[in-house]
């Protein structure tokens, strides 16, 4: 089942649910309320290399500007 976020329109509450097709609207946590609307969602996914340098460095950010004397930035 996929995850969406939703935004409660009656008290302004944000929450994810899982529902068991897109069409389903799930229920505010927070009020009860089914006056929700569904709210665009991105993800962020990525990997280290085993042999990088911020994997080395133990940072596990390689490429993200992590900062704190990490080798690549």
């Amino acid at each position: 089942m996929p995850i969406f976020e939703y935004r409660c329109t009656k008290c302004g509450a944000r929450f994810e649910a899982l529902v068991s097709s897109s069409a389903a609207l799930a229920a505010c946590e927070t009020c009860g309320s089914k006056q929700v609307e569904k709210q665009l969602s991105t993800f962020s996914a990525g990997m280290t290399s085993p042999t990088s340098p911020c994997a080395e460095a133990g940072c596990g950010r390689a490429g993200t500007g992590c900062g704190g004397g990490c080798p690549i930035n």
